[in-house]
């Protein structure tokens, strides 16, 4: 059963499309199912539509950020 304080998901969560997603990163929508299929960006199914939470996003685009040489 879903419980949200044990999982961490709560109301205020933002949730975006796989088209949404798509849009701001300038990638396609096949690429985004791609990187949900092989589990490189966290999705949450509904029905038959995926859902990217904006904190799993902007995670997803920190991790592939570049850093600079120290």
């Amino acid at each position: 059963m879903y419980n949200p304080q044990k999982t961490g998901w709560h109301m205020s969560v933002e949730w975006l499309s796989v088209e949404q997603v798509s849009k701001e990163l300038g990638l396609s929508e096949d690429t985004i199912r791609n990187y949900i299929r092989t589990k490189q960006l966290p999705a949450v199914k509904f029905g038959n539509t995926y859902r990217i939470s904006r904190e799993d996003l902007n995670k997803f685009i920190e991790d592939r950020r570049t850093k600079k040489d120290e």
